[in-house]
């Protein structure tokens, strides 16, 4: 199967996780669901109506997220406006005129991205636009001040590999589900974090599956036993929104 590998990165990103309301948090690595807007923007698939959502899901896109930079996050007290019914305007001590949230940031996030689609011509266009940096819109890691920048790694024909009952060094986030039982040789001096993320979304934007993530912290690989993974050229990942793993 032939995948595109290439970097992400930038000063500040806000995934927002589903759970989060008035102080919003944010995922530590990219979701699937958010590469999807990555890849469409760099395609400049249409956003109303969702129709980049239905072009890269008829073209059965998948996506493997690893970690280049270590998670760090911050807090920051976001001044927000609001715009409904004329409520701002510019007078001092206006009743409702601003709110300020408290909002969790990434701090200088760095990932790596494994992207591969059924559609040849599709697939095609993405490796061109990101080989020769031209994206169609503008990049961003969650929220559209985010701004984010990218680099083409390279391609790879990946098959689809076992561990064979022996710990292998994946560069992807594992989904927990796909980790044998007892299969992780922690090492020492590595952070292995776990998180819920949402793998899969739907035509209306609706997260279809779920699941628990495994990744180190500091932006290294893990050893782990899995039932499969995908190599090729070097690198060991899986694909995030396969179905094998995904608990719903």
């Amino acid at each position: 199967m032939r995948t595109l590998i290439f970097d992400l990165w930038g000063e500040w990103g806000h995934f927002r996780k589903y759970y989060s309301t008035s102080s919003p948090l944010t995922f530590s690595v990219i979701p699937p669901t958010a590469v999807f807007g990555v890849v469409g923007a760099i395609l400049g698939l249409e956003k109303e109506g969702d129709q980049y959502l239905k072009i890269l899901r008829q073209a059965d896109t998948l996506v493997g997220v690893g970690l280049r930079k270590p998670v760090k996050k911050s807090t920051l007290g976001l001044n927000l406006i609001n715009t409904k019914g004329n409520v701002w305007v510019p007078k001092r001590r206006k009743e409702g005129a601003r709110t300020q949230i408290r909002t969790e940031f990434l701090r200088e996030p760095g990932f790596r991205l494994f992207v591969s689609m059924k559609d040849p011509d599709l697939y095609g266009e993405l490796v061109e636009r990101v080989q020769g940096h031209r994206p169609f819109y503008t990049l961003s890691l969650g929220l559209s001040e985010l701004l984010a920048n990218f680099v083409y790694v390279g391609e790879a024909d990946v098959f689809k590999g076992s561990a064979a009952g022996e710990p292998v060094e994946m560069d992807s986030i594992i989904p927990m589900g796909l980790i044998r039982q007892k299969g992780i040789p922690f090492t020492e001096g590595k952070r292995y974090k776990k998180e819920r993320m949402p793998l899969a979304i739907d035509d209306n934007r609706v997260v279809t599956s779920y699941a628990e993530c495994l990744f180190e912290t500091q932006g290294s690989g893990i050893q782990a036993e899995v039932d499969h993974f995908w190599e090729g050229e070097g690198t060991r990942f899986v694909f995030l929104n396969e179905k094998e793993w995904t608990d719903g």
